[in-house]
């Protein structure tokens, strides 16, 4: 069983479309706020992208195809009082964003096609931290033969 570290604070995947080209075309200043708002978050999806992919390439990091768990550590709130920060320390993390989002970000980052992967546990728990990190580690699991199955 391995375990590889990416210092970098998740982010959800952002469903971007064919209309959303226009926003990198027309310059800042004549964009309406509903179109910068959307451009600075499709620009920092492609920047946490970018990054992470550099990180997993400096481990030598390749996903398997079948036995991963994915756990994403999400910082709380800087809005969250002292006590709530404490008591949610490393507990799990039942609100948004979903995980399949987040899990859709991480392959989406380090592959072109994700179909290959075909068994993947993910958790996401509040970290009192400033910034948060993605841990993967693989488990591979026992997979029946054949010939047991019969």
């Amino acid at each position: 069983m391995s375990k590889v570290i990416f210092r970098i604070t998740p982010q959800t995947h952002v469903r971007s479309t064919q209309g959303d080209r226009i926003y990198f075309r027309i310059p800042r200043d004549k964009l309406r706020p509903a179109g910068l708002k959307r451009l600075l978050r499709l620009e920092r999806y492609n920047e946490y992208k970018i990054n992470l992919c550099a990180l997993a390439k400096s481990k030598k990091f390749t996903p398997p195809e079948q036995g991963g768990h994915l756990t994403f550590y999400i910082p709380v709130p800087k809005t969250w009082k002292k006590y709530k920060k404490e008591q949610m320390h490393f507990q799990l993390h039942q609100s948004t964003p979903d995980w399949d989002n987040l899990a859709k970000a991480f392959f989406d980052s380090l592959m072109h096609q994700d179909k290959g992967i075909a068994d993947v546990r993910v958790t996401k728990k509040w970290v009192n931290q400033e910034t948060g990190w993605i841990e993967f580690t693989s488990e591979l699991p026992q997979i029946p033969s054949r010939d047991n199955l019969m």
